[in-house]
């Protein structure tokens, strides 16, 4: 192969540099650089079909090692990434930057519709969905509000759709309150299962009825069903107490107190309905009833009752006649 620069000179072997010089020798020795390296350079030594190496090592590498080098340095990259947090900042800035440019298309959420609301207020809702002006409906996570919606005590369980372009639908199932419940001076909602609804500022839910006591939450389901089977003596209930979590009384709005047994209080309330058709004894003088005992019946009085009741049975005394001529 001849050599950059012309043709070579006859004599001795020009790698000696020995031989006779070019045409522009200048007095130091010229060495001559090959073609295919000139042509390397270029681009242009391949052969057709082949491809052209980028650099060579001055070791062989097998394929199995070559394979582990790129996948520990694909790990640790990734090692990297993780560790500072690159990829999160990442993941958000996009979505953040994705999220705007769909809300700038029309898929903002600009209404929100709920079914099913009775009890729970609008802020409390808002607040558990968890949206404002920059959130889109399409990236709108269903799953997580329904989660959230569920853990607001008067909810018991929720859906959330989107319908396109902007509007969320809600459909939620409250629990219903049954009862308010005075427990250490503080009130609270409850339902039939005794949960714990919300605590109230003030006296709410006027036609609720109203339990006291430890434990009365829990066990005021049987009592108060099975009041509703006696409305006379219903209506006339200011509150039920509930006493050492065993009992019941029960206090009426003339301030009658009504002791029910601790097993059975049907049967106790069945007979106080029946003493009250005959002698009206929720409405009468009478303080306290005490059922306790399945086979008496103790009914006190009013002090003034009391002492009505004694002169009405005491005999009158007959003035005293004095001896004297009969006329």
């Amino acid at each position: 192969m001849q050599p950059l620069g012309g043709k070579r000179h006859e004599g001795k072997d020009s790698r000696s540099g020995t031989g006779k010089r070019g045409p522009n020798a200048s007095g130091r020795r010229r060495f001559g650089i090959p073609l295919s390296l000139s042509q390397r350079w270029r681009g242009w030594s391949q052969k057709p079909g082949q491809r052209r190496a980028r650099f060579a090592l001055p070791f062989t590498v097998s394929r199995p090692w070559r394979i582990a080098t790129v996948s520990f340095v694909c790990l640790a990259g990734v090692y990297g990434l993780a560790v500072g947090d690159y990829a999160g900042q990442t993941a958000d800035f996009a979505t953040k930057h994705i999220s705007t440019i769909i809300v700038s298309a029309g898929f903002a959420v600009e209404r929100v519709t709920i079914e099913g609301q009775k009890h729970t207020s609008d802020r409390d809702i808002a607040r558990a969905l968890g949206f404002d002006s920059r959130t889109s409906t399409l990236a709108f996570n269903t799953a997580a509000a329904k989660e959230r919606l569920e853990q607001l005590p008067l909810i018991r369980r929720a859906q959330v759709m989107r319908l396109l372009p902007s509007q969320l639908h809600v459909v939620i199932e409250e629990r219903t309150p049954y009862a308010v419940w005075q427990h250490k001076s503080a009130l609270h909602l409850v339902d039939q299962d005794g949960e714990v609804l919300k605590v109230l500022k003030r006296r709410t839910y006027a036609d609720l009825p109203l339990i006291v006591g430890d434990g009365a939450a829990a066990s005021a389901r049987e009592l108060l069903d099975e009041l509703a089977h006696w409305p006379q003596i219903k209506s006339k209930v200011q509150a039920a107490v509930r006493v050492a979590d065993r009992r019941w009384n029960l206090k009426l709005e003339n301030g009658l107190e009504v002791r029910l047994p601790e097993g059975d209080p049907a049967r106790a309330l069945k007979k106080v309905a029946d003493l009250d058709t005959r002698h009206k004894i929720l409405s009468g003088d009478a303080v306290s009833v005490d059922l306790r005992l399945a086979d008496r019946v103790t009914i006190k009085l009013a002090p003034d009752a009391a002492k009505r009741r004694d002169s009405a049975f005491t005999p009158s005394k007959r003035p005293e006649r004095r001896p004297g001529r009969e006329t």
